[in-house]
């Protein structure tokens, strides 16, 4: 298979990037983010828990970005007809991605699939594709305080409403989506989608619109990579430490521990332990329910992963930031010296829809085959899959199994480009 523009239009950076977003979430679905006492954060649960799904859906917005123009041209980003394509291809992307997420809610594995929540995102972004930086960086940043405000009025409403066990428990599908749900209670897919799934749209939307800002951005130039990087780090460490130091004011503590019921009865024990398994699940959002304390004045002070939080997702955009900086430096620097060394992850990262639901879909088939493997090593397993795959269609210039016709049918149903 020759290989195409697209594949050479690529920045590898981004690639990279998203390639770790990949492993990343490969590695939350296969190892565990606390102890096996539940007091201490593992390595996957700081490193990984929660900022990987947040780099992908950031991603997504830079890819957004670039396919409506990028940056630093006359045309970007695209206006008139063009503009118009990149909508309908856009939007018939979203369509097939949604339907795939929905078949991948029949597979039997204990994963929180992102594809149809992603397919939404794509199309809640559609009206922003015209944007330029100065302006989305706005959106962006309005969007990521702000909707975490209207999240917690809508949960206040609704739990005043329904009552706050009837709503926390019943309007949240607490599985996968499928077609099967698409027909039989299309307006619970929807609010779950929407407002109370694991990936919501409505606090969601704001990692696509910082991901098209920082698109529209010089990102080939070093020091973009570097500002780019230096303000990510800063952004996180300052979420962070403000969401520490909230959390350590009087009553926070208890009344997290009261509302979510994490290490409840270690706290009222008044053991050392619960404290720490307190605190644990704080950081990974392991087994951490926050749904019943998002109406309440101590949810602003989570940082905690999937919390949908205003600090959490400050922080994971300022990781999101951080890593995607990184990689670009890292295969920009000496002229792009080290872009072959990461050649394995820059192909898993042009891979992202056929490893995302391939890994899917062996979670399903190997389950019984692989249950007595050391979770580090099923990871290993899973991991140099991934790489070898992206070596191999990278090497090549292939397009993925899944990319490829995807790709395809879009650019023919959206008609002929302008």
């Amino acid at each position: 298979m020759a290989q195409t523009p697209a594949v050479r239009r690529r920045i590898p950076g981004v690639d990279a990037a998203r390639g770790l977003a990949l492993l990343g979430m490969i590695a939350t679905h296969l190892a565990g983010l606390v102890t096996a006492h539940g007091t201490e954060p593992t390595v996957v649960g700081l490193l990984f828990a929660g900022k990987s799904s947040a780099l992908f859906a950031t991603l997504a917005g830079v890819g957004l970005a670039l396919l409506s123009g990028g940056a630093g041209s006359r045309a970007a980003p695209h206006r008139g007809p063009l503009l118009a394509w990149d909508r309908r291809r856009v939007a018939v992307r979203a369509v097939l991605i949604f339907v795939l997420g929905l078949a991948c809610g029949f597979l039997d594995m204990n994963v929180a699939v992102i594809l149809a929540h992603y397919a939404v995102l794509f199309l809640a972004a559609l009206p922003f594709l015209h944007l330029g930086a100065r302006a989305l960086a706005g959106w962006a940043a309005g969007w990521i305080l702000f909707s975490p405000v209207a999240a917690s009025l809508l949960s206040a409403a609704m739990q005043s409403a329904l009552g706050g066990a009837a709503y926390v428990d019943g309007w949240r599908l607490w599985s996968n989506p499928t077609l099967m749900d698409l027909f039989a209670r299309p307006g619970l897919l929807a609010w779950d989608l929407l407002f109370t799934g694991y990936y919501p749209v409505l606090q969601w939307l704001g990692y696509v619109l910082f991901g098209l800002f920082l698109g529209r951005l010089r990102l080939e130039r070093l020091s973009v990579a570097g500002l780019v990087a230096a303000g990510g780090a800063a952004v996180a460490a300052v979420a962070y430490l403000l969401s520490r130091g909230l959390q350590s004011l009087p009553g926070v503590t208890e009344a997290l521990a009261a509302g979510t019921g994490a290490g409840t009865r270690a706290l009222s024990a008044g053991t050392g332990a619960g404290t720490r398994a307190l605190s644990a699940e704080l950081v990974t959002g392991a087994s951490l329910s926050t749904e019943q304390v998002q109406h309440l004045p101590v949810w602003f002070t989570l940082a905690t992963p999937h919390s949908g939080a205003p600090l959490d997702l400050v922080l994971t955009c300022g990781t999101s930031a951080l890593v995607l900086g990184a990689c670009l430096l890292l295969t920009q620097v000496a002229r792009g010296a080290l872009t072959w060394p990461l050649m394995p992850l820059i192909g898993a990262g042009a891979l992202p829809l056929t490893l995302y639901v391939g890994h899917l879909v062996a979670l399903d088939v190997f389950e019984s085959a692989t249950a007595d493997w050391p979770r580090a090593g099923l990871l290993i397993a899973y991991w140099v899959g991934c790489l070898v795959a992206g070596t191999v269609f990278r090497g090549f210039g292939w397009r993925g199994p899944l990319e490829w016709p995807l790709a395809r049918v879009s650019g023919t149903l959206a008609g002929a480009r302008p």
